[in-house]
């Protein structure tokens, strides 16, 4: 997967390798990719039996089209045997968690450009926010990252709360769209799927912070994160007649123009134009 295609993504859904129900109907629950786990999902005495598993779940996702990622564990003795497993299926990316080290990223991210596929960084610790802008730099094979709140709140002794959360969470985004990367979470805990509404709360401040997408741990989360880091309709009609105004102001010869009493300038056209294409609505 391509830099463009990973800002496309809405919503990831994690889905457990050994977990043959969820695999079976992880194409039909909305999301815009699906993500094998092997890490937290997985128990640690069946971690090799969720290896020896993922070339055919990986398979059997991939057939009904959909983009599958990946996420291995980054512990010593499972990381190496996991990635090989990964990187010989044909995956979208491969999620590398509690990623700190700029020089394992790097490792890993040769790995993953020999294999021909993307990494997606997780940002889950303390030092990891710290060192955000340096590792969205140490790599042009990272194609998205991701801020994990839950891991981070433990951390920190706290609970993931819109309040706790917001300064890391707009440390996160920021570094990762400074250097063009994909960037991923809430403003909050991705754990919450019993309250929908604080859920999409957490979701629309994670997109005004810059983030472009979340990834759902529970079916239930998808529609809201599709709602939240899509387009509506409305703003689609928005975004086009601000950019038809401001090219027929350019074709008359007018380089001032007014548009629902807002004067249109470069940025704002280019954020309509933005949002169309990242809709598919775009020219």
């Amino acid at each position: 997967m391509n830099l463009e295609q990973a800002h496309a993504l809405r919503s990831q859904l994690f889905v457990p390798a050994l977990s043959e129900r969820f695999v079976d109907k992880a194409h039909e629950r909305g999301a815009d990719a699906v993500i094998v786990d092997l890490e937290d999902a997985i128990a640690p005495d069946a971690k090799a039996d969720a290896r020896r598993a993922l070339p055919e779940v990986v398979r059997r996702i991939a057939a009904h089209g959909m983009p599958v990622f990946v996420r291995v564990n980054n512990d010593p003795a499972l990381l190496d045997e996991d990635l090989a497993a990964a990187l010989a299926t044909p995956l979208a990316g491969v999620f590398l968690p509690k990623a700190e080290d700029p020089a394992q990223v790097r490792a890993v991210a040769e790995r993953t450009r020999q294999a021909g596929t993307g990494l997606v960084l997780l940002l889950e610790t303390p030092p990891a926010v710290l060192r955000a802008e340096a590792l969205c730099a140490c790599s042009d094979e990272t194609i998205g990252v991701v801020f994990g709140s839950e891991d981070y709140a433990n951390a920190l002794g706290v609970v993931p709360t819109m309040e706790s959360m917001h300064y890391a969470a707009h440390a996160v985004a920021l570094a990762a769209r400074a250097h063009g990367r994909a960037a991923w979470g809430v403003v909050g805990s991705l754990a919450e799927f019993g309250d929908l509404a604080l859920l999409g709360r957490m979701a629309r401040a994670a997109r005004h912070a810059g983030f472009t997408g979340a990834l759902a741990i529970h079916p239930t989360q998808v529609p809201v994160f599709n709602e939240a880091f899509g387009a509506s309709d409305q703003e689609l009609r928005d975004a086009a007649a601000i950019v038809a105004t401001f090219e027929r102001a350019l074709a008359e010869g007018r380089g001032a123009v007014q548009h629902q009493g807002r004067m249109l300038d470069k940025p704002i056209v280019d954020r309509a134009r933005a949002l169309m294409a990242r809709a598919g609505r775009g020219d």
